[in-house]
C-alpha cells in the first residue's frame, strides 16, 4: 500500500467500523487474501456495489467518470498493458486495488470480494 503505508508500518483495524454503515469508496480495508487464506492484505475500496469499473495502464473508471485518485501511485505502464478491462459489481462486490498500482496483487488479478470477505477497516 505503498505511498500511503510503507512496508512495515504497524496498522490498527476495527472490526467494529462497518457494523452500521457500509464500506465506501477510499476506505482502506483488511482482507483475507484470496490467494493465501492464512495471510493478511490490505488495499483500498475502489469499486461499490452495483458499479461499472473499467481501468488501463492503472487508471480506473467508475461508470464511465474517471476515478481521481491522489493516494495512487502511478508509473508509466509496461508494454502492453493498454488493454481495457470491464467488471459489473453484484449486490454484495467490492473492487479492491493497491495504491502502489504497478505492483499491487488486488482486484484486477483475483476479481471482486465479497462483503463478508472484509475483515474490518484500517484507521488512520
Amino acid at each position: 500500500m505503498e505511498p500511503s503505508y510503507p512496508a512495515g508500518s504497524r496498522l490498527w483495524a476495527s472490526r467494529l467500523a462497518y457494523l452500521m454503515k457500509a464500506p465506501s469508496r477510499g476506505d482502506v480495508v483488511v482482507i483475507r487474501s484470496p490467494a493465501m487464506p492464512k495471510r493478511l492484505e490490505v488495499k483500498r475500496i475502489i469499486g461499490l456495489p452495483y458499479e461499472e469499473l473499467s481501468w488501463s495502464a492503472g487508471r480506473f473508471h467508475v461508470n464511465g467518470a474517471l476515478l481521481e485518485e491522489p493516494y495512487a501511485r502511478l508509473r508509466p505502464a509496461p508494454p502492453g498493458d493498454d488493454e481495457v478491462h470491464v467488471v459489473r459489481l453484484g449486490p454484495q462486490d467490492y473492487f479492491l486495488a493497491g495504491d502502489n498500482r504497478l505492483y499491487s496483487h488486488d482486484s484486477r488479478r483475483y476479481g471482486p470480494v465479497a462483503r463478508f470477505a472484509i475483515l474490518g477497516k484500517i484507521l488512520s
